[in-house]
């Protein structure tokens, strides 16, 4: 499929995964959008199709404000939502601008939207000074931040410290046969003491109830993955 075809036929929406707090009472604590369209394309290849037609600012664009559009006008609760965005998009001359008049448009999203930067965003862009500068200024708006994957790249750490995310969403690969890793579960609970206190600590990927159950032991008090509940439409 052509990639203009997208954004000609508006082929794009969003399925929502849950997030719950693992407390005594569980209760939802917001929805990650995940990108699909109606061509059942996958969307990193989407996303790397874009890249390459350098179109990429484009589609980020429009999956965030159609992720904040269904979010808003299906889902009438409480609770965060989660929206990826490529470190590139911030870093975009005209980002200040679109994200101006997205709050303009949605004000329903203020103090509930999360951005999701990929901890495997290579280097060169983490280390441009614009980026923390421009997480900075969506403060104005009560955004938040989270890093994404953390874990999956070689500089984890030193991202946590220099950027001071809100959030920080351990990668799946802590929760798969957690309640079995006594080398993983050693490493989330020093990141829990390390880190509690400053950021949100959020476990992806959880998919047994005994890995759940292991991550609550630990301090870990929101999870997500397929044990939680599955992507999904929200319902009106």
């Amino acid at each position: 499929m052509n990639i203009f075809t997208i954004f000609q036929n508006d082929y794009i929406y969003h399925d929502y995964q849950p997030l719950f707090t693992m407390g005594h009472t569980p209760s939802l604590y917001g929805y990650e959008a995940l990108m699909r369209n109606t061509h059942k394309e996958n969307p990193e290849t989407l996303f790397q199709t874009a890249m390459r037609a350098n179109i990429l600012y484009k589609l980020d664009t429009l999956s965030i404000t159609k992720a904040i559009e269904g979010f808003l006008g299906h889902h009438n609760g409480s609770g965060k939502l989660f929206v990826n965005v490529y470190v590139t998009t911030l870093l975009h001359p005209s980002f200040h601008t679109y994200f101006d008049h997205l709050m303009e448009t949605y004000p329903g999203a203020r103090g509930r939207l999360i951005l999701e930067l990929n901890e495997s965003t290579p280097d060169e862009l983490w280390q441009n000074p614009l980026l923390l500068r421009t997480l900075k200024s969506l403060k104005r708006y009560d955004v938040l931040y989270a890093i994404d994957d953390f874990g999956q790249g070689t500089a984890s750490i030193k991202k946590s410290i220099e950027f001071e995310p809100d959030i920080i969403k351990l990668d799946r690969y802590f929760a798969k046969e957690l309640a079995w890793s006594k080398r993983k579960q050693r490493f989330i609970s020093f990141f829990q003491q390390f880190y509690g206190n400053d950021a949100i600590i959020i476990l992806e990927g959880i998919e047994k109830e005994e890995d759940m159950l292991a991550a609550k032991e630990l301090g870990i008090t929101i999870g997500q993955g397929y044990f939680l509940g599955k992507p999904s439409k929200l319902l009106a």
